[in-house]
């Protein structure tokens, strides 16, 4: 069996197709590996400064509760009523600022969803080219 040209032609254009499509993979892979590690960089960030807040916010908050108890006693209560009452304050902050904390994590996608938006173009895109031919 000998090649006409359209066999040569439509083997040519199939072995392009593929080479294309093989290139074209391996760069929506390459994006998807960047995409993610911009996510994950940012999430470390996050938890970086919540790590970072923490040990600050520990470290300040028992010279604070130290103070805020002798206060309260020099006003004139008990010393056990005036460590309630600066604990519950506490409490409440490390509350607030652990939502925050979460917050941020919550909003934090580690899908690639770009370059799956990218991948379904391509594809799109190689149909049409497919169909039109």
């Amino acid at each position: 069996m000998t090649d006409t040209p359209d066999t040569k032609e439509s083997g040519s254009l199939i072995s392009s197709v593929l080479l294309h499509l093989s290139r074209l993979i391996r760069k929506e892979f390459e994006l998807a590996k960047a995409e993610m590690s911009e996510k994950v960089n940012r999430a470390a960030f996050a938890i970086g400064l919540l790590v970072i807040g923490a040990i600050l916010f520990l470290s300040a908050l028992n010279v604070l509760a130290g103070a805020a108890v002798a206060g309260l006693v020099e006003l004139g209560l008990t010393p056990g009523w005036a460590a309630l009452a600066v604990a519950g304050v506490v409490l409440l902050i490390a509350a607030v600022l652990a939502a925050r904390g979460i917050s941020i994590l919550k909003t934090t996608r580690f899908a690639p969803t770009e370059t799956v938006e990218t991948i379904s173009n391509d594809f799109a895109t190689l149909k049409e080219s497919i169909h039109d031919q």
